[in-house]
């Protein structure tokens, strides 16, 4: 039926896009209401389970070893948002959803489903898309994701990937439960050393922890429209003298 024709187009598509920090969707089975998408095995685990020391029979990740995940990840990004026609807005991100390869490069997965699923006029379309403590804060007034909350949900990624901590955990008193909103405290405190996670042997020197903290907290501005995009953002991550801008027009 027409269901199946829209869900084959949309497939389609998504197996042109190719970037290699993106899993590569290799196919797909359809059968009776049934739909099962095939996408590349990667074989290393996902972020979420480095960082809470669910592979720490092989260690824990390095400063380096984080920055390198984060940036392939925001160029992966960078590359659906505005390499690409349509722009595909992936409305999931989150430390689970970034898997690693065995060179430690990311690939982000899933964001074939939220564009299949989040478009459809059928019963699916009314699902919460994007998970709490990553969606950003306008979702929970317009209903809408757009690339700018990837862009927040990124950010909080990254505060993730520094602190090893969770967006929300209520195991932590008042407030540090909030990570975003103790981060944006502890920033203002100018108390930045006090934020790393202590599973990082080797601490990052202070200028990369600042660089770090200050693009994550430039992704996470209540503001949409101060959030940078994709593009700058791994060009904040990767070079020394790309400046963090306060504001981005």
């Amino acid at each position: 039926g027409q269901a199946d024709k829209d869900f084959r187009v949309e497939v389609e598509a998504i197996g042109h896009v190719r970037h290699k920090n993106l899993v590569r969707l290799l196919g797909y089975c359809i059968e009776g209401t049934q739909r099962m998408l095939v996408y590349e095995y990667v074989n290393n685990g996902n972020l979420e389970q480095w960082l809470r020391g669910d592979m720490c029979h092989k260690g824990y990740l390095t400063w380096d070893a984080r920055i390198k995940i984060l940036l392939g990840s925001a160029k992966a990004l960078a590359y659906l948002h505005e390499a690409i026609e349509p722009k595909v807005v992936h409305r999931d991100i989150k430390s689970s959803n970034i898997l690693i390869d065995e060179n430690f490069d990311a690939k982000i997965s899933d964001f074939g489903l939220a564009k299949l699923l989040g478009d459809g006029k059928s019963h699916i379309a009314t699902r919460v898309m994007g998970t709490f403590g990553y969606v950003a804060p306008e979702y929970a007034n317009s209903g809408l994701l757009n690339e700018k909350s990837d862009v927040y949900s990124f950010g909080v990624v990254l505060l993730e990937a520094i602190t090893g901590r969770y967006p929300v955990d209520y195991g932590r008193p008042q407030p540090e439960v909030n990570m975003v909103e103790w981060l944006k405290m502890m920033v203002q405190l100018r108390r930045f050393e006090e934020v790393v996670d202590p599973n990082i042997e080797t601490r990052p020197q202070t200028s990369a922890l600042k660089r770090a903290l200050l693009t994550a907290l430039r992704c996470v501005d209540t503001d949409a429209d101060k959030r940078p995009k994709m593009s700058q953002v791994a060009r904040m991550l990767e070079s020394e003298e790309y400046p963090v801008p306060r504001e981005v027009r």
